[in-house]
């Protein structure tokens, strides 16, 4: 656990006691009720701060939290309370059962290994790897962070694929991207509008024109789904 992760978990920690101190002075039947939220404010706090925590962690923070929230309020009142006592035990079970329940499905995030049960998930068109859509999908460029910084191809390197979608190569203008001389890159001009881009580009666009979104009619199957 990095001193991010722990700055977190002290913080939920507090936050949760805090509520369970408060709502203990409600009474039981309010207490009891706050302890069977913690587990949700736990996790939400989580999400929203983004930070991984391993599940034996997450399940005690509730726990930890109702305790010493009740601790605090039997202190501070000079009573027993033993009956208060059901709240931390309640907010470990149900926050355990929560945590059972995400993980059920063993299936993790092949870049992040992050668990996938409950999470949105994609399956890269490029190296085929499925990846979590929080930190490991990239949404404008519809592949896997891994494969934005290795630049892996979608397109095949034949040739002869090239030259059946777009024709043959020119060696005049330049990239409409990359504004690459034609001498230097392979460019391949645009069947609808005629407008050139390289082969690099081509591929980085998913086979989009960038001047008339016109779209290569042989896109891989995998590629596919999200270009519709």
């Amino acid at each position: 656990m990095n001193a991010r992760s722990l700055t977190v978990f002290a913080a939920a920690i507090f936050a949760m006691a805090l509520i369970q101190f408060f709502s203990a002075l409600g009474g039981i039947g309010v207490a009891v009720v706050a302890a069977l939220l913690l587990p949700f404010g736990t996790l939400g706090l989580m999400k929203f701060f983004e930070t991984e925590v391993r599940a034996v962690w997450i399940a005690a923070i509730p726990a930890g939290a109702s305790a010493l929230g009740i601790l605090i309020w039997a202190i501070s009142h000079s009573a027993a309370g033993l009956v208060f006592w059901i709240c931390p035990v309640l907010a470990g079970a149900l926050m355990a059962g929560v945590v059972w329940w995400r993980n059920r499905d063993a299936r993790r995030c092949a870049l992040c290994n992050g668990g996938l049960a409950g999470a949105v998930a994609f399956q890269c068109p490029r190296c085929g790897l499925n990846v979590c859509e929080q930190k490991c999908w990239d949404f404008m460029r519809l592949r896997c962070r891994l494969c934005v910084q290795n630049q892996v191809p979608v397109f095949p390197p034949d040739g002869r694929w090239w030259d059946r979608i777009f024709g043959p190569a020119t060696p005049h203008g330049r990239c409409q991207l990359c504004q690459t001389a034609g001498q230097d890159a392979e460019l391949r001009n645009c069947p609808s509008c005629g407008r050139p881009q390289c082969r690099d580009c081509w591929d980085d666009a998913n086979g989009v024109c960038s001047r008339c979104k016109w779209v290569v009619t042989a896109l891989p199957e995998a590629l596919k789904a999200y270009m519709s």
